[in-house]
């Protein structure tokens, strides 16, 4: 039972440190050459963090993966379309 428990705890604590601030969201971005202003970094933040909280946690961070994944497929799938799609007909 101890053993249960303290893979819990582990559990609650690497969720705990796998979070994002809006600050680290900000420097991680700049990090990699991003450069959206501030308005877009804090509609960017709450597009993620589902809960509100002021944090994006790791369940956040998959989820708006996993969407922006889905968009940009959706979106190359569109744009191989339209290349075959020559006469327009759809």
């Amino acid at each position: 039972m101890a053993n249960k428990h303290s893979e819990q705890a582990c559990k609650v604590e690497l969720r705990l440190l796998w979070t994002i601030t809006i600050e680290e969201l900000k420097q991680g971005l700049a990090k990699q050459g991003t450069k959206l202003s501030e308005q877009e970094v804090k509609q960017l933040m709450e597009a993620a963090d589902a809960d509100g909280n002021g944090i994006i946690d790791y369940d956040e961070f998959i989820t708006a993966t996993m969407a922006m994944n889905r968009m940009n497929r959706e979106e190359h799938v569109y744009t191989a379309f339209q290349y075959f799609d020559k006469d327009n007909s759809g």
